[in-house]
């Protein structure tokens, strides 16, 4: 079985180095991802809410891209800088799914690259194609 390592080119470019994914066999994973405007590659430094809201989408991009989507989500890790901030992220997170929901754990940080306040990552599963 071999690793699969790629860039997406619609979503943000990484501010470090690294694959937005990797892929071996069926499952992806994802490399968190932060609320970077991909058309700008500007971090949006909006309200927490704001903030998972384009972290989800960034997610969504790379998911998209390598044949899975959010319904395929196995696990998931949140990280966020104010844990008083924990209902809101949960509120937009929870939004992108369907239940059940996926395994996921949130760690409380003292800070994220670029400033930002919620940074994401996901383990997935990649369906079968269909031809």
């Amino acid at each position: 079985m071999s690793i699969e390592k790629f860039m997406v080119g619609t979503a943000p470019q990484p501010i470090a180095p690294f694959s937005h994914a990797c892929r071996v066999g069926e499952l992806l994973f994802v490399t968190g991802q932060m609320p970077t405007v991909p058309e700008t590659n500007e971090m949006l430094l909006g309200t927490f809410a704001e903030q998972t809201h384009r972290v989800m989408q960034n997610l969504a991009l790379v998911l998209d891209a390598a044949g899975s989507a959010f319904e395929h989500v196995i696990q998931a890790r949140v990280f966020i800088t104010n844990m008083g901030h924990f209902d809101e992220v949960n509120a937009v997170y929870a939004s992108y799914f369907e239940t059940p929901l996926p395994t996921r754990t949130c760690i409380g940080v003292t800070g994220l690259a670029g400033g930002a306040d919620v940074e994401v990552d996901l383990i997935a599963w990649i369906p079968p194609t269909t031809d």
